[in-house]
Order: structure tokens, then sequence, then C-alpha cells
């Protein structure tokens, strides 16, 4: 025995709903004007984005210098403060070291004391 096979009617509801299948598949698919478009957008948000971590990165590197020159500022105060703490504690007394101290500001620093007159040789000799 020999089968044909035949395809069965479509009753109307199921044709009406193939119809709108039709159109809804249709609606979905983007042009071509649409989908160029929505690619530039992607495409120029992605270079935003490289551009702007470069940028930050960069910036975190400028920070990280100034945050070791900073380090090595505060190295060089606490060395300084040690060695006048050690000046102080070798010299005993408070009138000893405000001696010393306005020893090194006259001598080292130029300082003067309020209402001294400073004479300034201006020969040379």
């Amino acid at each position: 025995m020999d089968f044909k096979w035949i395809k069965k009617p479509q009753t109307a509801a199921q044709k009406a709903r193939k119809g709108t299948e039709k159109e809804q598949s249709e609606g979905r698919r983007l042009s071509r004007p649409a989908f160029v478009l929505i690619a530039l957008v992607a495409v120029a948000f992605l270079i935003y984005s490289m551009i702007s971590i470069i940028n930050i990165k960069s910036q975190i590197r400028e920070r990280k210098a100034e945050l070791e020159e900073l380090n090595e500022q505060i190295t060089v105060q606490e060395i300084k403060n040690a060695e006048i703490q050690k000046l102080y504690d070798s010299t005993g007394t408070d009138s000893d070291f405000s001696t010393l101290a306005e020893q090194i500001a006259r001598d080292d620093l130029d300082y003067v004391k309020e209402g001294e007159r400073v004479f300034v040789n201006v020969a040379g000799d």
C-alpha cells in the first residue's frame, strides 16, 4: 500500500495566528540604517570608555608618584625630628636646649631677636 501524505486543512484561527506571527517577525527585524546607527553608538561608547580608562590610569600613576614623594618628605622630617629629640635629650635642661636652639636659629637660619639691630657688611670684608 502506498500512502500519500496530505496536509491537514488549517482552521481560520490557525490562519489568523500565522498571519500575525509573520507580521511580528517582520516587525522585530531592524532596518539596515537602524542597525548601522546602533552599531555606531556602541562603537562610540566603547571608544569613550577606553579613553576614560586610560585617563584614569594616568591619574592614578600621578597620584602614586605624589604619594611616594610625600612619603619621602615624611621620612626626612621624621629623621630631623629624631635628631632634634636626641639633641634635646642630650642637653639635659630646657635652658640648655633653648640656648642651643637660639644659637642654631642665629647661625644657620639667620634669625634675630625682636628689637635687635642687624648690621650687614656690604664691603664684604
